[in-house]
């Protein structure tokens, strides 16, 4: 039967693609490449942090300078320490980071970065210097003699390593001339040779001017130290050291208003740090002002309340003042150790005799018990002094004061009255 023509017919008439429809299908085939090859990749996994641009240790380089230049010595310590994470294996960034750490007064951490260039480069010159003038600093600190000892024979052997590696370098011999002088004041000549040939190496070099002022002071030419001094400050008048360095001279000659206003400048440039305001205390000690002293002993105690040696410089102040009932607080938590009022744990000083300042804390401290008659105390202390320094001078006899105050000892008699006719 022929179906042809009726509706039942299978074959279906083909109808003609509509160009707009096969645009549009390009369209969306485009855009679909487009998100999945070009677009998608650009979007960050889940749950992964965004990584940020990396600097260069350059650029950390530059603003350490910078802030090195402007006195913020902290932030400049910072900005090398990114440095060297940047780039561990760049020995300069180890040399300046320790520069910086020694203007800072950061003697035992600048010995540490150091170390840390050495083991990178074992010949280095320079950082054999520095770390001679770390440990040079540090026995300066050292209220021990045998560690002040060991401290300088140290920095010697290192500063001689220095200068047999390379004595062409500013710092190699500025610090050998400061080194040299703080072995032997007999070794004046040779550090002053040194230090003038770093002056000749580079005139506008801070550490060389430096050097020579510290030369002068030592050999007792303070109008020649602190004229070198001056010159160094103007090459970086933000560096508290030297501000600490001037007011020291013009101390020992007698400018006691120069002084204070070159240790005040010292602390307005390190505010954190308690050395300039130790220098406060020792100049208006000096001239006998203990209620002014006392203020500034106070402030360093604020800044670092844990530290004994503060607690007992702030006793001695108020002893001297007449304050004797917080002299004794301070000097228990410097000599016996404790809990401050604020809370703080103090550890206590033992009594060693090649320590001078200690030995001075614990008869001063006696002292004071003695007047308050807390004798008891004060008697044990002294027995402790004349059994353990019996060769100290000072503190047998400020012992003895104690026991004669305490009633433990008659006071001898004197020449005259030995000879005079008894009644």
């Amino acid at each position: 039967m022929n179906l042809s023509g009726s509706k039942w017919n299978l074959r279906k008439k083909r109808q003609r693609s509509s160009p707009w429809r096969v645009l549009l299908i390009l369209v969306f085939i485009a855009a679909a490449v487009y998100f999945w090859q070009i677009y998608i990749p650009t979007i960050p996994p889940p749950f992964i942090p965004t990584q940020t641009p990396t600097r260069s240790p350059a650029s950390f380089v530059l603003e350490a300078e910078s802030l090195f230049e402007s006195g913020k010595l902290e932030q400049a310590e910072e900005a090398y320490l990114d440095a060297v994470l940047a780039d561990p294996r760049e020995l300069a960034h180890y040399i300046e980071l320790a520069r910086v750490r020694m203007f800072a007064g950061k003697y035992e951490d600048a010995e540490i970065t150091a170390r840390d260039a050495l083991v990178l480069n074992p010949d280095s010159a320079v950082a054999h210097a520095f770390l001679a003038w770390s440990l040079d600093f540090q026995a300066g600190d050292a209220e021990d003699r045998l560690t002040k000892s060991e401290l300088m024979v140290e920095a010697l052997q290192e500063a001689e390593t220095a200068l047999g590696l390379n004595q062409n370098i500013i710092e190699v011999q500025a610090i050998y001339a400061e080194i040299l002088i703080d072995t032997n004041l007999e070794n004046y000549e040779t550090a002053l040779e040194h230090a003038r040939a770093a002056v000749a190496m580079d005139n506008t070099s801070l550490e060389a001017h430096r050097a020579l002022a510290y030369v002068w002071e030592m050999t007792g030419n303070r109008e020649l130290a602190l004229e070198s001094y001056v010159t160094a400050r103007g090459l970086n008048s933000y560096l508290p050291r030297l501000h600490l360095d001037i007011g020291n001279m013009l101390r020992a000659m007698g400018d006691t208003d120069g002084a204070r206003e070159s240790y005040l400048h010292a602390v307005a440039l390190s505010p954190t740090s308690t050395e300039p305001l130790t220098y406060l205390v020792q100049l208006y000690a000096g001239i006998g002002e203990y209620g002014v002293a006392s203020q500034y002993a106070r402030n360093a105690v604020e800044l670092d309340p844990a530290n004994p040696r503060l607690r007992g410089n702030l006793g001695r102040m108020y002893y001297h003042n007449g304050v004797l009932d917080e002299a004794i607080v301070q000097f228990n938590l410097a000599v016996r150790g404790g809990q401050s009022d604020e809370g703080v744990w103090v550890e206590g000083l033992p009594l060693k005799k090649e320590d001078f300042r200690i030995v001075e804390f614990y008869y001063t401290y006696g002292l004071a018990l003695a007047k308050r008659n807390s004798c008891e105390e004060a008697i044990q202390i002294f027995e402790a002094i004349l059994q353990t320094i019996p060769e100290d001078e000072i503190a047998v006899f400020n012992a003895q004061e104690g026991l004669i105050l305490c009633g433990e000892l008659e006071r001898p008699p004197t020449p005259e009255a030995e000879s005079s006719p008894a009644s």
